[in-house]
């Protein structure tokens, strides 16, 4: 995807999709969060605008029905889970994927409906539960909207906790439009955002991978300049095992947006950068008031796991981050994982519904992996089942619902 600036600080450039379709995607930032200041604060420039709150629009809708005027449409909007710069830290998104909605747009027409989407990113820095009203400030807008008859809300990762975050800001009407999902949600939090007890792990269990094979999976591998991280200076280290970790903590965002999901009751943020994290979010994130919205919504949760069948189908697609994430489900987890949030941490929230009476529905994706937007099979998956094919006047057609 090549990305341009525009004269509003903002981005733009020409995402791919379906067969031989492209369309413009339109980044606007919103709001920029200061950690030195610890405030929101207008985006300034394209610099702070490659790595602001930000909402992602497309100049063309999606189905067999788009464009057609003054006729009923969906609304898709796509959390991904990464900050706007996609990990590269240069403002820029990588390939063709339109901020991970290429393969989602593909999909998207095919439906029969007439669908309007939008792709939400998250401030590099900011603290979630601030996105998390951002995001309900924008659905309860588009809620209102004539002719909208449901609203597809799909958080991935970290955006899974902040979607159901989301839920106790939104306003009493027209709730019935609403169809939310979560995949891969770290609801308990993730040792990937524990870089205190992320790096004691690697360095106890690296050791045991070859490391030709890792240098040959991780692209430039001795390129990158390592930086110090957080292990302590008493504390020797594998080399491996390092070079791993400086990995990590080049691209961890070193603040709210990775650490408010470190893993709930653990001591993985280290202490010099505690002000950068809100243990409330997850803590809190069941509350009453989500609870009950919980209940008034359409909600799906999705989860996979790495199996062996998650390598095949990695080496058949040359997916060489599908083979990187088994092969982290395989060193760095002690239970079932899709190689970034553990099984046991993204199912939470069906515990607390069946606990507290509320039934919502779920898709379990087989052999799957923490990647889903990069994923063609799972995207597939999740857009057919849980999206083309529901309707708000009948929420339980082709749907997985718990019951209690």
């Amino acid at each position: 995807m090549q990305i341009s600036k525009n004269k509003c600080n903002g981005l733009f450039g020409k995402v791919k999709f379906g067969e031989g379709k492209s369309c413009i995607a339109y980044c606007n930032p919103i709001h920029k969060y200061h950690l030195e200041e610890n405030k929101w604060k207008k985006v300034k420039n394209n610099k702070e605008a490659g790595k602001a709150f930000s909402v992602v629009k497309y100049n063309t809708e999606f189905g067999k029905k788009a464009n057609h005027s003054n006729s009923d449409f969906d609304y898709f909007i796509l959390l991904d889970g990464m900050r706007v710069e996609n990990y590269s830290k240069r403002g820029t998104t990588l390939g063709n994927s339109g901020w991970s909605m290429g393969n989602y747009l593909t999909e998207l027409e095919k439906s029969d409906k007439r669908i309007k989407a939008l792709s939400v990113l998250v401030d590099q820095d900011g603290p979630l539960e601030d996105e998390s009203k951002f995001l309900a400030q924008k659905i309860n807008q588009l809620k209102e909207m004539e002719h909208c008859k449901n609203i597809h809300v799909l958080g991935v990762s970290k955006c899974g906790d902040i979607v159901v975050s989301m839920l106790k800001y939104l306003t009493d009407s027209h709730l019935d439009k609403l169809n939310v999902l979560a995949t891969q949600a770290p609801y308990l939090g993730t040792i990937m955002a524990s870089p205190k007890i992320l790096y004691a792990k690697a360095n106890e269990v690296i050791g045991k991978v070859p490391s030709t094979l890792l240098k040959r999976m991780i692209p430039n591998l001795q390129k990158i300049r390592p930086t110090q991280n957080l292990t302590s200076s008493s504390t020797k280290q594998n080399s491996l095992a390092k070079i791993l970790t400086d990995i990590h903590w080049n691209v961890f965002s070193q603040s709210h947006m990775d650490y408010d999901i470190s893993l709930v009751g653990k001591d993985g943020v280290p202490h010099k950068h505690q002000d950068r994290y809100d243990k409330n979010f997850l803590e809190n994130l069941f509350n009453e008031k989500t609870l009950t919205r919980l209940s008034e919504v359409h909600f799906t949760n999705i989860t996979t796991t790495c199996t062996s069948k998650t390598v095949e189908n990695s080496l058949k697609s040359l997916n060489a981050t599908a083979f990187m994430l088994y092969l982290s489900s395989q060193v760095l987890f002690d239970e079932p994982s899709d190689g970034m949030v553990s099984l046991r941490s993204s199912q939470y929230i069906e515990q607390i519904c069946r606990e507290n009476n509320i039934p919502i529905s779920t898709l379990r994706i087989k052999d799957g992996h923490h990647a889903i937007s990069g994923d063609t099979r799972m995207v597939q998956q999740i857009v057919q089942q849980k999206i083309v094919t529901r309707d708000s006047k009948n929420k339980e057609d082709n749907e997985d619902v718990l019951s209690h």
